[in-house]
């Protein structure tokens, strides 16, 4: 527990030093700082997995890696201004892969037949939502271009693990600590993109309020989703 504790302090550490930074401008050295805490996010997973090994703690393990690696290339997009499309495309890829390891590793933890009316309904709310942000997006101030198939996807992957989070911790009574954790991580995950979505996509750009609410809530997400691995 010694070593989740210090690497918490360690993700705080660099995530902070990384805001200051990225809030005087783009550069390489706020990538590298943003893959330092990331790498903190990917340890305590690999830690917590360590020291309580379970399939769904693979699962998440697998995300929270996938994650680091979306990090990587939306920070690269602000960097390599030639490739700035592709950089976003393999960012939301990346985030999306790990949604889907989020998804799946919940399913196979917790899904059965007796609880299967709280399973079904989230397929459909996410593909729902993922509707409404691709045909009124526009009307929302969105304007995602040629990456919108990606983004709809990645709304649909991100919005089913949302609900199929809550829809679980109702069935369990929120009495289940792993669940609890996660589900508050990945609502965290949603507003964290909701922030990031008007960063990337519409007219509201990158003030300091923005660049500090968009970052805190993605890295508390992500330390929430790796110490639910230890309450399996």
């Amino acid at each position: 527990m010694k070593i989740i504790i210090g690497l918490s302090i360690a993700l705080a550490f660099f995530a902070v030093w990384f805001m200051k930074v990225r809030l005087k401008g783009y550069s390489k050295k706020d990538v590298t700082l943003k893959m330092l805490a990331a790498v903190c996010f990917v340890a305590i997973s690999m830690v917590a997995f360590c020291m309580n090994p379970s399939e769904l703690g693979r699962y998440l393990l697998f995300g929270a890696d996938f994650g680091a690696l979306g990090d990587l290339f939306l920070g690269l997009s602000h960097i390599d201004k030639d490739n700035k499309k592709r950089h976003m495309f393999l960012g939301i890829l990346g985030f999306g892969i790990g949604h889907i390891f989020y998804c799946v590793g919940l399913l196979i933890e917790y899904a059965s037949i007796d609880n299967l009316p709280y399973t079904l309904p989230p397929l459909g709310i996410g593909i729902l939502i993922a509707v409404i942000v691709g045909v009124f997006g526009r009307k929302m101030g969105l304007h995602f271009g040629r990456l919108l198939p990606a983004v709809c996807v990645y709304v649909f992957l991100l919005s089913f693990s949302v609900v199929q989070a809550l829809f679980l911790n109702i069935y369990h009574g929120f009495e289940n600590t792993q669940l609890l954790l996660f589900g508050m991580g990945i609502t965290l995950f949603i507003v964290s993109d909701s922030i990031l979505a008007r960063m990337y996509f519409g007219k509201q750009k990158h003030p300091a309020l923005n660049v500090i609410t968009n970052h805190v809530t993605y890295y508390l997400a992500q330390w929430l989703i790796a110490l639910s691995i230890l309450f399996l």
